[in-house]
């Protein structure tokens, strides 16, 4: 059973943004199942990590990008939220290669939260405003 199922609700109604959303629950999830595992020896979990850090930072390029072109009237704030989960982000990895058996459920519990609640909640905002 996947750690977040993705649900209708979580979509925003830009086609690309959600896909992208789609694919960092998949990655949260293989996060997950390496934790359930016990994966975390093999250096597996270090890798989809950087994976993850890597796609969010893609993700979050594109989707400033996308509200500088629609004159998104938040995207400063917006931005502000991107920056400090990068950095939450780092500083749990760096974390997690110093001591890889006691992070990791705060590693999957963090992700979970932050990414659940920033699309249905900070994410969701740029939805409403392109419905308008």
């Amino acid at each position: 059973m996947p750690f977040v199922e993705w649900e209708e609700r979580y979509l925003l109604g830009v086609e690309q943004f959600d896909a992208h959303h789609k694919h960092l629950v998949d990655l949260l999830n293989r996060v997950y199942e390496m934790f359930l595992s016990n994966e975390v020896a093999e250096g597996k979990l270090q890798e989809i990590l950087d994976s993850l850090a890597e796609y969010a930072g893609y993700h979050f390029d594109q989707e400033e990008s996308w509200m500088r072109e629609v004159g998104y009237p938040k995207l400063e704030e917006h931005i502000l939220e991107h920056k400090r989960f990068i950095f939450k982000l780092h500083d749990l990895n760096k974390q997690f290669a110093k001591d890889k058996s006691s992070l990791t459920l705060e590693i999957v519990t963090f992700l979970r939260r932050w990414l659940l609640e920033h699309i249905m909640n900070v994410d969701a905002k740029y939805g409403v405003f392109l419905r308008k």
